[in-house]
């Protein structure tokens, strides 16, 4: 078998996941705090994709994406805000029957909401041609941070080195990563951080702290549901804007929540890019079709053999 065919499956399935990793962390940080599971993540991740549409169109079609992240976060804020108030704010403190529903519901709704106002047709965001079809290889990329690397023979010689990494991907990676790193100093360093993590421990105590859990779940929804957007804006070089792109990342993200251990937000971050890499490796190796398929295998294999997933802290029992 070729090492450069598996070596960039690889590196594109690592790249790719780091798209599966922020909706991940986006869905973590709501079920932390509010216990519960998003399943309409892929539906704010397409209306994300919209955003990114709409903000191009309105500025004359010639905008970069990359440089439409600050009005596509303070649109998801407003869109996120609405939503919550009208729908999930009328189950808190409820059942996690009436959560499933209501996520469900919302999932469902954003879709025909999206077709209704904007129609069924695939639409394309402009990306200039330096970005969506640049690359660069593995080897240079490496001289590029570490120059002192950029004489070695053994670097040199590989065939690894010549491994392309897509500007798309890769510039959609070097965002989450920053994505993710600004949320963990968020959880860990700041006040609200504090009452989200207070909260998502003991919402009861949290309240004779003092803090305002309604206000704290009402953060944490927004922050979730953006970070999914952002994921949309990202993959808006590499996916048409549609409704159907939510169908490719509707069963990953949930995947890769409970792979990674419920609330743990290390754990969506590595358990996003495990997916990526085995969804790539086999679409690339055995067969397209199986992609979600090998994604369901991975899944059953972590479950049996460490059901907390990877990070996730066993349940004390009786």
């Amino acid at each position: 078998m070729n090492a450069w065919i598996v070596g960039q499956a690889i590196i594109n399935g690592f790249l790719a996941g780091g798209v599966y990793s922020l909706v991940g962390v986006g869905m973590t940080i709501i079920f932390g705090v509010m216990k519960m599971v998003n399943f309409a993540a892929g539906s704010y991740l397409v209306w994300g994709m919209y955003f990114t549409y709409f903000w191009q169109y309105v500025l004359g079609g010639s905008a970069s994406p990359y440089l439409l992240i600050p009005l596509v976060v303070l649109s998801m804020i407003v869109f996120g805000y609405v939503s919550f108030k009208l729908t999930v704010r009328r189950v808190l403190n409820t059942s996690d029957t009436s959560y499933i529903l209501i996520t469900v519901g919302l999932m469902f709704f954003l879709q025909n909401l999206a077709e209704t106002f904007l129609g069924t047709r695939p639409l394309s965001v402009y990306v200039p041609e330096t970005y969506k079809n640049g690359s660069i290889t593995l080897r240079a990329l490496i001289t590029r941070i570490v120059p002192s690397l950029a004489d070695n023979a053994a670097l040199a010689a590989s065939p690894l080195g010549s491994l392309n990494l897509g500007f798309p991907r890769l510039i959609a990676f070097a965002v989450m990563l920053l994505l993710v790193l600004g949320v963990n100093i968020l959880l860990t360093k700041t006040l609200l951080g504090r009452a989200m993590r207070a909260t998502a421990e003991n919402s009861e105590v949290a309240k004779m702290l003092g803090v305002d859990a309604e206000r704290t779940y009402t953060i944490a929804f927004i922050l979730g549901v953006t970070l999914a957007a952002l994921a949309g804006l990202l993959v808006t070089p590499l996916y048409y804007v549609s409704i159907s792109a939510s169908v490719a990342f509707r069963t990953a993200p949930l995947m890769v929540i409970v792979l990674g251990g419920m609330g743990s937000i290390k754990g969506s971050f590595f358990g996003g890019i495990l997916v990526g890499i085995v969804e790539a490796l086999v679409t690339t190796l055995v067969d397209t079709q199986l992609s979600v398929a090998s994604i369901s295998i991975l899944f059953l294999i972590v479950i049996y053999l460490r059901p907390q997933g990877l990070f996730g802290k066993k349940m004390r029992t009786a």
